[in-house]
């Protein structure tokens, strides 16, 4: 468990700390709900210190979990769904998180 939280939270920072120094500011604060202090914080760390912070024992970040948002994937037609596997729908909710593709 403890090696699958450092792993979650190093990618979650790194992205983070990425999507900034790449000019995505808008973007980070949006799908990552990251704010102007934790923005320019993220500025000033290096790849080093961002392990260290991973390494901690608790989230690092604050995760946002919109029930409404959820719910309605859930809801949807479980005929489309019919034949999926858990894995060809976890990949379907992970895009939906990151609005990285659109889910009819």
């Amino acid at each position: 468990m403890e090696d699958s939280l450092y792993h979650l939270q190093l990618d979650y920072l790194l992205l983070a700390r990425e999507m900034v120094l790449s000019g995505q500011e808008e973007q980070a604060k949006f799908s990552l709900g990251l704010t102007p202090e934790a923005m320019g914080i993220l500025k000033k760390l290096q790849v080093q210190q961002i392990r260290e912070i991973a390494r901690r024992e608790c989230l690092a970040f604050t995760p946002r979990f919109n029930a409404s948002f959820w719910g309605r994937y859930l809801q949807v037609d479980q005929s489309v769904h019919e034949g999926d596997t858990c894995d060809s729908q976890a990949r379907d909710l992970l895009m939906l998180l990151t609005g990285s593709g659109d889910i009819a």
